[in-house]
């Protein structure tokens, strides 16, 4: 029970910092949000914040995104969340890429690539969502799904040494029957140093918004963020 509620506080104190350390405070010049689709179309917003607008076939709401760079020495964190992708209908297959990316200095050393994608809303089943995190040419594990799906997470071992360059792509692909569509989905990429003794691995653990490090040590298995 005392390990639970240590277990617990950590968790609690964990999300309120990443929400903190994850709210965009200035204009950011290295700052850039991609929102393309299969016809050609692009949209690009130079700042963290809000963004909308029509693109091709869809149509573009709610989506918001952050970035704490340059970072700290504890996390380096890129958001999109709750973005609304929708369309009236069509016919054939389409697909929707946001890139976001951003320049980071923090923090640096033996670092864990996190990402976690979740999506709240998906009203057709021809539709699937892909989530991929990126530090500089390294791509992290590609997390996947055509349903709704909170907490999907996958943990990279990377090696990294400040300045460097995170990005997160989300991509909509979306095969049409003339009805109307809609997605909403959250997708996050984190760097947070490794501890010593701390083995960063693979996974797909539903975390609810939380990348989990597995440590063993001296046959006891525990969680740490």
């Amino acid at each position: 029970m005392i390990r639970l509620r240590r277990l617990q506080s950590l968790v609690a104190v964990t999300l309120i910092g990443a929400a903190i350390l994850g709210a965009p405070s200035r204009a950011q010049a290295t700052f850039k949000v991609t929102i393309a689709d299969s016809d050609g179309n692009t949209i690009v917003v130079n700042t963290p914040g809000s963004y909308a607008g029509t693109l091709g076939a869809f149509d573009i709401q709610g989506g918001f995104t952050t970035s704490n760079a340059p970072g700290t020495p504890n996390l380096a964190r890129l958001s999109d969340s709750n973005t609304a992708i929708s369309t009236a209908g069509f016919t054939g297959t389409k697909t929707v890429t946001i890139t976001v990316e951003d320049d980071f200095t923090n923090p640096i050393g033996g670092n864990g690539l996190r990402s976690i994608l979740s999506v709240g809303q998906l009203d057709a089943t021809q539709a699937t969502v892909t989530y991929q995190s990126f530090v500089d040419a390294f791509g992290g594990q590609i997390l996947s799904t055509n349903a709704v799906a909170a907490g999907l997470t996958a943990e990279d071992h990377v090696v990294i040494s400040g300045p460097f360059h995170l990005k997160s792509v989300t991509k909509y692909t979306i095969v049409g029957d003339s009805t109307p569509v809609a997605i909403q989905s959250t997708g996050i990429t984190a760097v947070a140093p490794a501890p010593a003794g701390v083995v960063l691995v693979l996974s797909a653990l539903p975390a609810l918004g939380l990348g989990w490090v597995r440590r063993r040590m001296k046959g006891e298995s525990a969680v740490v963020a």
